[in-house]
């Protein structure tokens, strides 16, 4: 009896879920009973006044009180994944062969392996029953046409059933497929392998509805069938036109990784509720394994997905199988995958009754807001205009219109903390209201933005509001998730909360692991809107690292009407000199950081006072010890820029590093950086650097000792070098530092740099290089500026290989120098051919550094 009484609590689960009535085939496949069992204990209920009997074909069940004077229509495609989505069009062409009079179309299903043509066949058959099109008891029957590809005689009689006395073994009469078949469904799977020869028969039989037993040449069989195919291969290639001719309807599934995001995680969420369903244990599936099915690009499809969860689930079974609750981790998986390790998890819980044909996707609304940012770009005046708020509101319906799964809600809660922590408190900004829904559930959904139109809304974001922009930029790399489409979506809905009056820039600066952010929440939160910036220096953290944090911020934004840095102590002039060639305004930095000098700084860049009225009364209010920095370093130092860039300057600095005292600081700089501060006159700059090591030649009037490191080649360089070691290092200690150094920048050397590159070939394109340029200027290069090219362009081939679309600086090239630039592109258009590079402008011009003294 346990059988029968699983089946009243079926029903009762079904009649909470709002699924009943129900009938006979669907229950027994959701009970996994055989029909004819269902149907035995359905009607001893009915006699006992539990359950009702429906009236009509196919016969629906119901509870008793359950019953409604209008049932409701059920449908096998009720519960079929991306029904109302994706497949729409094909659920609508699968309805319209089942309803086609008087019989029926037939039908052929294509797709790759593993998309679920067969369980497509299987549903249109059950939605033919629930529809009365076909009888209940109405067969389906199954051939896997590829299981006799190599004998078509046997499939022949297989399909066609054989007289006795047909051939060899042929004792007796045998119905065939087509006859078993009569009132219901034949699946031909594989279609494909079917001779032509049995194609002929088969569309013989579709146009007539007879058909000849094998060895019976007489006698005529009649049956009335519906046909449905499948086949992984191109139908014209494969099928006779003939026969192509008697399939009426075609309809393809696409592959799993092409399905829309939503019916993937749906899809991905139904197999691990089957499979705890087996366990009769919750499951608790970690988002980082979700991402990685999410994200499966296999031949296997929906069908290596099965196995790969299946694998997955019991790999966590077999270490947890005494656990209330089985932990389904990343590494459970045969996965490779760059997905980030996460804590979030979704809970699948084996006695809970989902729906996973509930879907995010809301195809028009989609639409709605597609247009709605279409219509924005093309409007000439500003963000604050009538399109902009239609964009918005339009958002706003679209997160009316969604509704999100259970399984969403733990990973929506973290989102929207995230969300409030950044956007609300440490960027001040107040009433944000529903962002976060409507943001997680265009993510959800996978909604992106043409990257033509992506590329003209951010340029127009960016120009009309800034900082609401940098806010949402924060915001998505505070996730570590880089999605442009929805970032502009979010600085879109900040631009009505965000004051983009606000001219000045404010950053805040101090030492600790989130000093600077808590000050920057206090000051924001009171002021009621984003107004400062700041960047936590831990004590471990060198500052190098807060150097490129610092300059990253600044390029990220406008800076030309002033900025004001407050700074918790001194002891940051190498940070000013850093940075400096960053700005693009003036700098008052206020070394007194406390949260109440933070708060009134914030209130007059928030009254719009001028930036220098604040700087004025900088220094008597808040005690500043200095507001500007000045000078490299305060100690005695050496300076190495080399053209190639810092990566070699580094690396000749761990080349000296070991003979020099240490209180001598070797420095590494920036060419383009060096070079700014030369120009500028800047002298003061390098007022405790004792010599700079390049590998281009500096200015004449440049009063500081420089040598390049390419004279080294010669006698006199040894020379020179040693001379300005020589107060700080014996003899033999600087005769090491000229063979290290020489060694370093030998052919050896440079084979040693290359992580990628295969030495021998890079060098002897770059050999075809430089004949170029001899040929084309009429030069002989001697050795040392070879080597000096051999070591650049072969290193900013692999650095620009490595590093795509790299940040650049601008420059102001003079008439030879633009030349020289022309000409240079043409040079190097067969290696950037061959390496997928481009060798931009700021790239040549520091090559022209090295030809110039020549022309």
């Amino acid at each position: 009896m346990e059988a029968k009484d699983n089946l009243v609590l079926k029903l009762q689960e079904l009649a909470q879920s709002d699924k009943l009535p129900i009938n006979t085939s669907e229950l027994a496949q959701q009970l996994e009973l055989s029909r004819s069992v269902t149907s035995h204990y359905l009607n001893q209920l009915t006699d006992e006044g539990i359950v009702v009997k429906g009236e009509g074909r196919p016969v629906l069940w119901n509870l008793v009180g359950e019953e409604t004077t209008a049932p409701k229509k059920v449908t096998a495609f009720n519960n079929f994944i991306g029904a109302n989505s994706s497949l729409k069009n094909v659920v609508s062409q699968c309805e319209a062969a089942v309803h086609y009079p008087p019989n029926g179309l037939s039908i052929i299903i294509t797709g790759n392996s593993g998309v679920g043509k067969s369980y497509l066949a299987k549903k249109l058959y059950q939605y033919a029953i629930s529809s009365k099109a076909i009888a209940d008891n109405a067969p389906f029957l199954t051939l896997n046409c590829a299981d006799y590809a190599n004998n078509p005689e046997l499939l022949s009689s297989i399909l066609f059933g054989y007289a006795k006395g047909a051939f060899t073994g042929a004792n007796e009469t045998k119905s065939g497929l087509l006859e078993k078949a009569d009132g219901g469904y034949l699946f031909l799977d594989e279609v494909h392998r079917l001779s032509s020869e049995n194609q002929e028969k088969l569309f013989s039989f579709i146009d007539s509805g007879s058909f000849r037993r094998v060895g019976e040449n007489d006698t005529e069989q009649h049956a009335k069938v519906r046909f449905m195919f499948a086949t992984t291969e191109n139908t014209d290639d494969v099928l006779l036109e003939t026969f192509r001719r008697r399939i009426s309807i075609a309809v393809h599934l696409p592959d799993y990784d092409q399905r829309p995001r939503n019916e993937r995680l749906n899809l991905v969420y139904s197999i691990f509720y089957n499979e705890a369903q087996k366990m009769q244990r919750p499951l608790k599936v970690y988002n980082d394994a979700l991402e990685s099915l999410v994200s499966l690009k296999s031949n296997g499809n929906i069908g290596r997905l099965k196995n790969l969860i299946k694998v997955g689930c019991a790999n966590a079974y077999k270490d947890q199988q005494n656990a209330p609750v089985i932990a389904v981790k990343h590494n459970e998986f045969i996965l490779q995958s760059n997905v980030p390790a996460t804590d979030d998890f979704i809970m699948i819980d084996p006695e809970k009754n989902y729906d996973f044909t509930k879907s995010c996707s809301d195809n028009v609304a989609k639409e709605k807001i597609t247009k709605a940012i279409t219509e924005l770009l093309k409007s000439e005046s500003n963000l604050l205009t009538y399109n902009r708020k239609k964009a918005i509101r339009d958002l706003e319906k679209f997160d009316e219109s969604m509704t999100m799964t259970e399984f969403d809600q733990p990973t929506y809660l973290k989102f929207k903390q995230k969300m409030d922590r950044v956007v609300s408190k440490q960027f001040g900004i107040h009433d944000i209201g529903n962002l976060s829904s409507i943001i997680y559930k265009l993510y959800k959904i996978n909604f992106t933005i043409a990257d033509k139109q992506l590329t003209s809304f951010i340029n127009k974001l960016k120009s009309f509001c800034p900082r609401s922009y940098h806010v949402a930029n924060y915001f998505f790399k505070s996730l570590n998730y880089r999605c442009y489409s929805l970032k502009t979506i979010l600085a879109l809905l900040l631009s009505e909360r965000v004051d983009e009056t606000l001219q000045l820039r404010g950053l805040l600066l101090a030492h600790g692991e989130d000093t600077a952010t808590s000050i920057q929440a206090v000051v924001n939160q009171l002021c009621g809107n984003y107004v400062f910036d700041a960047i936590d220096m831990p004590i471990d953290t060198g500052i190098a690292d807060i150097v490129k944090k610092t300059k990253d911020l600044f390029d990220s934004y406008d800076t030309s009407n002033g900025t004001v840095m407050l700074v918790d102590m001194g002891s940051l002039n190498q940070l000013y000199s850093e940075i400096k060639s960053h700005l693009n305004g003036d700098l008052l930095v206020i070394d007194n950081l406390t949260t109440a000098t933070a708060l009134d700084v914030a209130l007059k860049i928030q009254s719009k006072t001028a930036f220098k009225t604040i700087a004025a009364a900088a220094e008597s209010e808040y005690e500043i010890h200095s507001q500007y920095y000045s000078g490299y370093s305060d100690k005695k130092n050496i300076i190495i820029s080399c053209i190639s860039g810092l990566g070699i300057s580094e690396k000749i600095k761990e080349t000296m590093a070991p003979y020099l005292p240490k209180d001598i600081q070797i420095n590494t700089i920036d060419y383009y950086d060096l070079k700014s501060n030369i120009h500028q006159n800047d002298n003061h700059y390098f007022d405790t650097t004792l010599f700079v090591l390049t590998t281009t030649s500096l200015p004449d009037d440049f009063n500081i000792p420089n040598i390049n490191i390419y004279d080294l080649l010669d006698a006199k360089g040894e020379q020179k070098l040693g001379k300005l070691l020589a107060p700080y290092l014996n003899p033999d200690s600087v005769d090491k530092v000229n063979q290290e150094l020489l060694r370093f920048f030998s052919i050896e050397g440079v084979s040693e740099r290359l992580s990628f590159l295969n030495p021998k070939i890079i060098i002897k394109e770059v050999e075809t290089v430089i004949y170029k340029y001899e040929s084309y200027y009429d030069l002989k290069l001697d050795g040392k500026i070879k080597l000096n090219l051999y070591m650049h362009i072969a290193l900013m081939i692999e650095r620009l290989m490595i590093r795509k679309a790299p940040k650049v600086p601008e420059i102001t090239p003079s008439k030879d120098e633009k030349e020289f630039i022309s000409i240079s592109k043409s040079i190097f258009q067969p290696l950037e051919l061959k390496y997928n590079v481009e060798v931009n402008d700021y790239e040549l011009s520091l090559m022209y550094e090295v030809f110039k003294e020549l022309f």
